[in-house]
C-alpha cells in the first residue's frame, strides 16, 4: 500500500487527545530556555504540536497526510490557537531556510526511510536548525517486537501489512546524529495496546 494513502487512513480513525510523555520530557528541557520556535516533523493530526502552542511556542507543524492536516486544522480552529503554522509537505523533501528553528521534534516520524533519505533528513534538519538549537527525535528500536517480521527491504528495515517500518539502534541513531553534540540517547518502552514496544530516544544539539 502506498504510505501517503496508509497514513490517510491511520489519521482518518485516530481521535487521541492527549500529548505523550515524550512531548512533555522534551518541553521538560526546552521551557527554562530563550527557545521561541519549533518545528514539528511528522505531525499527524497535531496532538504534540498543539501541546507545545499551548505552552508558548511558536510552532511549524509538518505531515503529508491530507486526512491527518485537516484534523489537526480543525481542531485548531475549535481551540481557536493562532501560533501553529500547517504544512502539508513530504517530510523527506521538506525546504526552509538555514537557522530557521529553535527547535526540532521527531516523534515517531523518522523511522519510515531507508538509510540514504534518512542521513539526507538529518542533514537537512541540523542546517535549518539554529545554533544551540534543540532536535529531540523518537524512533521504533531494534529490540521492538515487531523487528524483523515482514519483507525486508535493507538492513533493519521492513515492509509489513502495508507498512514500512526502518528500526534504529543506539549506535544507529548516533551515527545519524553525528553533525550535533549528542546530549543523550537512551532506550525506552512502554505499552501500545496489548504490546510492549521499544524505543530509542535522542536529544542533541547545534
Amino acid at each position: 500500500m502506498d504510505q501517503k494513502k496508509l497514513w490517510n487512513q491511520i489519521w482518518n480513525r485516530d481521535d487521541r487527545l492527549l500529548s505523550n510523555n515524550f512531548a512533555k520530557r522534551s518541553f521538560s528541557e526546552i521551557k527554562n530556555k530563550p527557545l521561541i520556535s519549533l518545528l514539528d516533523i511528522g505531525c499527524g493530526i497535531g496532538v504534540d504540536s498543539i501541546f507545545f502552542a499551548q505552552n508558548g511556542l511558536k510552532v511549524t507543524a509538518v505531515d503529508f497526510s491530507e486526512s491527518g492536516i485537516r484534523k489537526f486544522k480543525q481542531t485548531i480552529e475549535h481551540k481557536k490557537i493562532k501560533n501553529i503554522i500547517l504544512l502539508q509537505e513530504d517530510i523527506s523533501d521538506f525546504k526552509f531556510p538555514p537557522n530557521s528553528f529553535d527547535v526540532v521534534y521527531a516523534h515517531l516520524s523518522l523511522h519510515y526511510f531507508d538509510d540514504q533519505t534518512t542521513t539526507k533528513i538529518f542533514n537537512r534538519l541540523y542546517k535549518i536548525l539554529k545554533p544551540k538549537g534543540l532536535f529531540f527525535i523518537k524512533c521504533k528500536s531494534t529490540d521492538d517486537h515487531l523487528y524483523g517480521r515482514g519483507k525486508k527491504i535493507e538492513k533493519d528495515m521492513y515492509l509489513r501489512q502495508g507498512h514500512i517500518r526502518h528500526f534504529f539502534s543506539k549506535e544507529y541513531m548516533a551515527e545519524k546524529l553525528k553533525k550535533f553534540r549528542v546530549l543523550k540517547i537512551r532506550k525506552t518502552s512502554s505499552t501500545y495496546h496489548t504490546y510492549k514496544s521499544f524505543f530509542i530516544e535522542a536529544a542533541a544539539t547545534k
